[in-house]
């Protein structure tokens, strides 16, 4: 995202294009390349969708969170919004332009491959997208701010975040692991 300027369409188009992504993704191949590792230690595609849930099913409590306090306490404001310096370099890490292996946190961890359920694991997925999406209309609804209204970390509770940010988080590191992904499509299924 140029200039870390988030608006809610923006979120509201990623995470819906999200959906398409892992459908196309998923339904394009099948059992035995979903499954492929490309090495012992690397991931396969099953498992990089199973992170991709784990993962945002840490963020989406704490978001829900973030949005239950009494109305008069959510800030309203426009956008376009900004998360702060250290979350922007975060979300940078997180991306598919950051070439580095970033270390994964335990919670984080997906499933593994001989336990992962093609179906399950897409729609669980799904129903994922379907929820921050439906946070993220709510919030463009009451043009609640995302810069403003604070949360935990899922990981390190003491740090507060706002909701600018675990959305980019989730919407930057979705993007990074398709990319994982159409490379794995493309180097199994040639």
């Amino acid at each position: 995202m140029k200039n870390s300027e988030y608006t809610y369409d923006y979120f509201l188009t990623a995470f819906e294009q999200a959906k398409n992504t892992a459908s196309e993704l998923t339904e394009s191949v099948s059992e035995n390349v979903y499954l492929k590792k490309p090495t012992e230690d690397k991931w396969c595609m099953g498992e990089i969708l199973s992170h991709l849930v784990q993962a945002g099913n840490e963020y989406l409590p704490q978001i829900q969170k973030g949005l239950s306090k009494p109305n008069d306490q959510l800030e309203i404001g426009g956008e376009p919004f900004t998360p702060n310096f250290f979350f922007r370099w975060f979300i940078k890490i997180v991306s598919p332009e950051y070439k580095r292996e970033v270390p994964t946190v335990k919670p984080f961890e997906p499933k593994q491959a001989d336990k992962i359920d093609k179906e399950m694991v897409l729609a669980d997925f799904i129903t994922l997208q379907d929820e921050l999406i439906s946070l993220l209309k709510r919030c463009k609804l009451e043009q609640l701010n995302l810069d403003r209204i604070k949360t935990r970390n899922p990981i390190v509770k003491l740090v507060p975040m706002s909701l600018t940010a675990c959305f980019a988080i989730q919407e930057a590191h979705q993007r990074r692991h398709f990319a994982q992904m159409r490379d794995l499509k493309k180097r199994f299924s040639s």
